[in-house]
């Protein structure tokens, strides 16, 4: 059998390099793979959007003990405060997308703290189960060195986790057995890598619901109401635990599928007298 200068040797093994065509198959079916896995994300935020449409009705039974909240958790003395944000004229009337940014959160679906700001963000009539959760992150922001850092790894995390979701797309022209650099440790490993970088954003969002709750009991808030607040805050949670396990698994998932596609392929012929080098083709 003739081997061509396209071929190399390793360990007495011949390895072919795969074709453009193989390149691109492993490229979109690796594509469409992370597509679908990550499209399974709003399955893990629906228990969580459901129960707080449900808790619009009971928003009068948190409201009053989530400003009493801010007052003794000793918050407002940093600047801390709850802006009320709910739609307007000029929302209905904005054509800019960054105009209606926080529609979510208008629409009391949602809630944010912004530390910049030191602003709890959220419908007041509608979404006050949400704020003891915000006062949480407040205090995660002002109040713990540990947490605060854990807070300003969110961005980092999302980056580094995006990053990784490129990295699995890359061609794999080395044998299995092939000396790995750092970079081939890297690409091997980038889908755990893409789910511990967002495992810091879960552990902070655990702590603020935690906090969130100690604040709700102090102000006072019936037990049965704290048992719903833990269950919500169990569900939102839920949300971000999965959002980290479903970017890991469809990082993991692109990378395999690519490594399929793209590493070379053994030959069965016995040589020793080929000259060991790798081909990646252009």
């Amino acid at each position: 059998m003739t081997i061509s200068n396209n071929m190399y040797n390793y360990n007495g093994n011949i390895y072919a390099p795969r074709s453009e065509g193989d390149a691109w198959a492993g490229f979109l079916l690796a594509s469409a793979a992370s597509s679908a896995i990550m499209g399974t994300m709003p399955l893990f935020s629906k228990p969580f959007t459901k129960q707080m449409k449900q808790e619009h009705m009971n928003n009068s039974l948190y409201k009053d003990a989530l400003f009493k909240s801010l007052d003794i958790s000793g918050l407002k003395e940093k600047g801390v405060r709850i802006h009320n944000t709910r739609f307007s004229a000029a929302d209905l009337l904005a054509k800019d997308p960054k105009q209606i940014v926080n529609k979510d959160i208008k629409a009391g679906l949602n809630a944010c703290y912004v530390p910049s700001q030191k602003i709890v963000k959220l419908n007041t009539d509608k979404a006050c189960i949400s704020g003891f959760h915000e006062l949480g992150h407040a205090m995660n922001n002002l109040k713990g060195k540990f947490t605060n850092i854990l807070q300003k790894c969110r961005y980092p995390g999302y980056t580094i986790a995006g990053l990784m979701g490129t990295v699995a797309l890359f061609s794999t022209p080395k044998p299995k057995d092939a000396p790995k650099s750092f970079e081939d440790h890297i690409r091997d490993n980038c889908g755990k890598i893409a789910f511990i970088a967002m495992l810091p954003t879960v552990a902070e969002e655990a702590l603020a619901s935690y906090r969130g709750v100690k604040l709700a009991k102090k102000s006072g808030l019936d037990k049965s109401l704290i048992k719903n607040l833990k269950k919500f805050y169990s569900k939102a949670l839920l949300t971000y635990t999965g959002n980290a396990a479903i970017t890991g698994l469809a990082v993991f998932a692109a990378a395999k599928i690519t490594e399929h596609f793209t590493r070379p392929k053994k030959i069965n012929v016995q040589s020793s007298s080929i000259p060991y080098q790798f081909y990646r083709e252009a």
